[in-house]
């Protein structure tokens, strides 16, 4: 499968190449952070709701990128995502409809709780997707902004679904993820599209939730698992903040050749995300 207009990588390069391409980054990204709220607030989390998220991250993925690179799809400015999706469109269809019957056994195995959250934030996802994609319902809207609550929302739920555990408790960690998930998706477009005589938003994004991460750390030392979750916030924001200079410096300089590529910038982005890795040997008793 190879990658169009991409020189030959090493098997190391092409792990993280194909991670992205084959939409496996989200999924990752949301199982991981649904585990870590889950143990920040000691709540022990069933497998079949975490093989639910990854499942059903990846085939709404899937579904976006191909319904995106689709012919005739006006005022899409395609990736290699939407490309490599187009050329296996029937390797991925078959491959998501395999995994329906699976995800509808999970379901079904899922704590009711967490079933009846996911059912509200299916049915907000629905309608974005029918605002995105449907040409007589097409509107403007935050759709960065959107796309970091439900997605932050839906990894949450394993946490929300913990027994005896309120939403409230975990309003301050959601939206601290939800502001991170929304970094993300800003700098992903803003790399994408770079603009030399603008001024980037993403540094001051990044340093706006690295001080309010940090606040939190502070606050959240009684409980380890809190903090620990907050140091992850506080990496990743410093992480968004030190690559997204690194980039403008490279457009200032006018050194393109210093810069790293579209695609380099996004699959960096997503593996921004991946800092709980680091917090998996501290949490082991």
């Amino acid at each position: 499968m190879p990658v169009t207009g991409e020189r030959r990588r090493s098997p190391l390069a092409v792990l993280p190449v194909y991670w992205h391409l084959l939409s496996l980054d989200a999924p990752t990204v949301a199982v991981l952070w649904a585990w870590s709220l889950a143990r920040a607030v000691g709540g022990e989390i069933a497998w079949s709701t975490l093989a639910v998220l990854g499942i059903g991250t990846w085939l709404i993925y899937v579904a976006d990128r191909l319904l995106d690179g689709r012919r005739g799809a006006p005022g899409r400015d395609l990736r290699e995502r939407h490309f490599f999706h187009a050329r296996h469109r029937r390797a991925l269809l078959i491959c998501a409809a395999a995994l329906l019957v699976p995800l509808v056994w999970l379901i079904a195995r899922m704590p009711a709780v967490a079933r009846r959250e996911d059912t509200w934030i299916f049915a907000v996802a629905l309608v974005y997707f029918a605002a995105v994609h449907l040409p007589f319902l097409r509107f403007r809207f935050p759709r960065e902004l959107v796309v970091a609550v439900v997605f932050a929302s839906a990894c949450a739920v394993p946490a929300w679904s913990v027994a005896g555990y309120a939403h409230f408790d975990t309003a301050a960690l959601v939206a601290l993820f939800a502001a991170l998930c929304w970094l993300n998706c800003s700098a992903i477009h803003a790399w994408e599209r770079p603009e030399p005589s603008r001024r980037s938003l993403v540094s001051l994004q990044a340093l706006a939730i690295a001080i309010v991460a940090g606040a939190f750390l502070l606050a959240a030392q009684p409980n380890p698992g809190e903090f620990r979750l907050a140091a992850a916030l506080f990496a990743s924001s410093m992480l968004f903040f030190a690559l997204d200079r690194d980039f403008r410096r490279s457009l200032t300089l006018r050194q393109p050749e210093k810069a790293l590529s579209a695609l380099a910038m996004r699959i960096l982005a997503d593996a921004i995300l991946l800092t709980p890795l680091l917090l998996l040997i501290p949490w082991r008793r």
